[in-house]
Parts: C-alpha cells; sequence; structure tokens
C-alpha cells in the first residue's frame, strides 16, 4: 500500500475520532507509553493562558537558540502549512518527518483513537525527541488540565494573560477557567506569571500543585516606555533593557524572558537574549505589510480581550487616512463583545465567509453585529476574493485594512495574496 501522503493524512486525522475535541489524557497517555515516550529526556517550557501563548513561545524559543539550545517549538493552529506547527531550531520540519511521526503513532497507538490535536501533539513530542532538542517549547492548545500538552511535566511553566474563551469547555467566569490553565504547573518548579492580576483562584491551584509562582511585579518585573522593555529577572542580578519585537505584547516577551532565564540560570546572557529579539516576528500577530500603496495588518484577535489588544495597538499608531476592517469568527465567539471593540478602532467593517469550516460563524450574522455597533460598510458577497476586491475599491492609497479574527480568516487572505510567513529561523 503507498504511503499517505501528508494532505491523506490530515483529513484520516479529521474523522479518526468521533468528536473533534476531546479533553482528558488516559487515551493519549497510552499512545506515547507506546511510543516510549515517557519518561521524556529533553527540558520542557509549557506556555499556557488565553491569549499570547504563542508569542511567548516564538520569543521563547527564539531567546533559547540564541543562547546555544537546540530547540524544539509547538504551536497551533497553523495558518497556511501544518509543518507550521512543529519547529526544530526554528525550521518547520518536513512532510517526511511528520510523516515518519504519524506512521509511528499509527503503528503503536493500537485500539486507541485520538483527535487531530492529539496526534499532532504526539508528533512533536516525538519528533524533538527523535531530533534530540535541548528543549521543546509548547504551546497548550486549551485549557491545560486536560489538553495533550499537560501529559509531560514542564520544568519551566509560563501563564499569559487569562480571559474568557471557549466556555463551553472551561466554564463561564475567569474564577473558573483560571485553574484549567493553572494545572499545566508541577511542584517545586516554577511558573512564570506573565501580568500583574490574577483570579485568585490561580493562586490558590499552585498553592495546591506546590508550584513556584513568579508574580509580575513581585517577585520579578517588567516596565515598557517607548517601545523599550525594562526587566528584573527572579533570582538573579540582572536588569536589562530590551527593544519589543513590533506588534508583540511587553508582557509576553518579558515572560519568555524570564522563562528563558529560570531554565538557563547562571548561564542566561541578557545580551544575547537582547540580540535575538530584535529581528523575532510572529506570523499573524499584528503583522503589517504594504500592498498596494496601503498598509496591510493581520492578527488573529478571535476573541475580545485579543480584539481590544489590537484596537489598542491601532490606536497607538494613528494615520491619516481611514482605517477599514474585515472579520471573520467561528460561531461560539462573543462577537456582540469583538464588534463593540473593533468599533472603537475602525472606520468601517466587513464579515469575511470562512469557508468549509461547520463551526465557521455565519458572516450574515457577524455583518449583522457589526451594523449594530455602525460600522458595517455595505457588502454584496463575503467570499474572500470578493471581500478582499471590496477592501481594495473601498480604500485609497494611505488608507489601512485589518483582516482579523479567526487563523482560517487570516489564511485565506494570506493565501489570495500569495503572502508569506515572517522569517523565525534566525535567533541573532
Amino acid at each position: 500500500m503507498p504511503e499517505r501522503t501528508l494532505g491523506e493524512w490530515l483529513r484520516y486525522l479529521e474523522q479518526l475520532h468521533p468528536v473533534e475535541i476531546d479533553l482528558g489524557l488516559a487515551r493519549v497517555r497510552v499512545a506515547a507509553e507506546n511510543l516510549n515516550l515517557l519518561p521524556y529526556g529533553p527540558d520542557v517550557i509549557t506556555v499556557a493562558g488565553t491569549n499570547g501563548k504563542g508569542s511567548v513561545v516564538y520569543s521563547t524559543d527564539a531567546i533559547l537558540r540564541a543562547q546555544g539550545k537546540r530547540t524544539g517549538r509547538y504551536t497551533s493552529p497553523h495558518l497556511l502549512r501544518f509543518n507550521e506547527r512543529i519547529a526544530v531550531d526554528g525550521e518547520v520540519v518536513s512532510d517526511q518527518q511528520i510523516l515518519d511521526a504519524f506512521t509511528a503513532i499509527e503503528n503503536t497507538r493500537g485500539e486507541v483513537t485520538l483527535t487531530y490535536f492529539e496526534f499532532a501533539t504526539l508528533a512533536a513530542w516525538w519528533i524533538f525527541k527523535e531530533q534530540k532538542v535541548d528543549v521543546a517549547v509548547m504551546e497548550v492548545g486549551l485549557g491545560g488540565r486536560l489538553d495533550a500538552v499537560n501529559l509531560v511535566d514542564a520544568d519551566v511553566v509560563v501563564i499569559t494573560a487569562i480571559d474568557l474563551d471557549h466556555q463551553h469547555w472551561l466554564g463561564d467566569t475567569v474564577e473558573k477557567i483560571a485553574p484549567e490553565k493553572a494545572a499545566v504547573a508541577r511542584p517545586g518548579r516554577p511558573v512564570v506569571l506573565a501580568e500583574s492580576s490574577y483570579p485568585a483562584t490561580l493562586f490558590s491551584t499552585l498553592q495546591d500543585i506546590a508550584a513556584l509562582p513568579l508574580s509580575a511585579g513581585k517577585e520579578w518585573s517588567w516596565s515598557n516606555e517607548a517601545e523599550q522593555l525594562c526587566v528584573q529577572l527572579a533570582g538573579t542580578e540582572l536588569s536589562a533593557v530590551f527593544m519589543v519585537p513590533d506588534g508583540l505584547r511587553p508582557a509576553n516577551v518579558a515572560a519568555a524572558l524570564q522563562a528563558s532565564a529560570c531554565l538557563l540560570g547562571a548561564a542566561f546572557d541578557v545580551d544575547v537574549a537582547a540580540g535575538a529579539l530584535v529581528h523575532l516576528r510572529v506570523p499573524a500577530r499584528r503583522q503589517v505589510v504594504q500592498i498596494a500603496e496601503r498598509e496591510l495588518l493581520l492578527d488573529v484577535a478571535h476573541n475580545p480581550a485579543a480584539m481590544q489588544a489590537m484596537v489598542d495597538y491601532l490606536k497607538a499608531r494613528p494615520i491619516k487616512g481611514k482605517t477599514i476592517a474585515a472579520l471573520g469568527l467561528m460561531a461560539d465567539k462573543d462577537l456582540e463583545s469583538m464588534a463593540a471593540a473593533l468599533a472603537t478602532g475602525v472606520d468601517g467593517a466587513c464579515a469575511l465567509a470562512i469557508p468549509g469550516i461547520g463551526r465557521a460563524a455565519s458572516p450574515e450574522v457577524i455583518w449583522q453585529a457589526l451594523d449594530e455597533v455602525g460600522i458595517a460598510i455595505p457588502q454584496g458577497e463575503f467570499s474572500t476574493e470578493a471581500v478582499w476586491a471590496q477592501l481594495l475599491t473601498g480604500s485609497s492609497p494611505g488608507d489601512r485594512l485589518v483582516v482579523c479574527g479567526s487563523f482560517h480568516s487570516v489564511a485565506g487572505i494570506m493565501t489570495l495574496l500569495s503572502l508569506e510567513l515572517p522569517s523565525t529561523s534566525d535567533g541573532h
């Protein structure tokens, strides 16, 4: 039987398990043990939270590579190609490496069925072990406690901002969500808290685990003025000034620095770390490109807190012309809150369809929400091609166009325009 292509594998994984999201570690633990992945060899940094996880993972990966560590980087979802989820030393892995991992998992999983995400996560663990990385930097997919990434004990944990998202699975308040995120911590190991404020339930969970929280503003600190990030690292005498990579939140970059310092100890070099951040760009996190004499901003802001952060970024960088947005989302998102936030930062907006995704929100519903907050622009079709054409015809040179919301929405525009991901392989 000929070997499946990567595309065929991914289609197979989409239907292997009866439900798309099935939180729990029992099945994936059996599969990992069958693969001889446990106990895991490389050091592990696990990043949990609602927003900013990807930025922390990319930043930490760049810092550690610059310090001479061979790294594995795992993020989700992907934008243009599945391969983006798994990178070794800053380079996304090849189709063949993924095929080898998938085949190994398939040949050993027995009767255990796995979700698409669980299969992908096991592939990352397997590839990183095969490639003999020093450190695996892992982004939690959903929640933390029952997420497949939590299968392996983390040496260092980072928790980013916690807000409402995925309430159906995690709870309808931040007080309920916080313990799910905190559960990736381990006894006696550091937990870098990127923000200055968290629900009390997070701290009680960390206390129950006997983890070592490092709170921003207490055990360590950061401040940001004029695009310069000043960080005082916990457990060291190190105080340094860094440039914030364009489009990234200072809190997330600071947390990556602190996490790296926790892992490396006395070997951590602040000057090397600063150099690693100079050219760092994270795909579709306030990614700016110039096209047709217009500024195009791409941002996967897909919950209210992320949308507000994107709007704050727009306000901090005013332009003379208009700002017009296109928004596409999944149906389980708080559309009304996101539309209200977007309305404070743009002059007009249209809805973007996400074809082929059953969980996608109806573009008519999105347009109605935009209309209710007074920013909807007249719209005919909702396809990627039609929306991009309308953005161009409805704007002028010097205006700013924003494509935001779901990864699928941003990816659709990037594919249409043949835009590439920013390079992240150079950590120096």
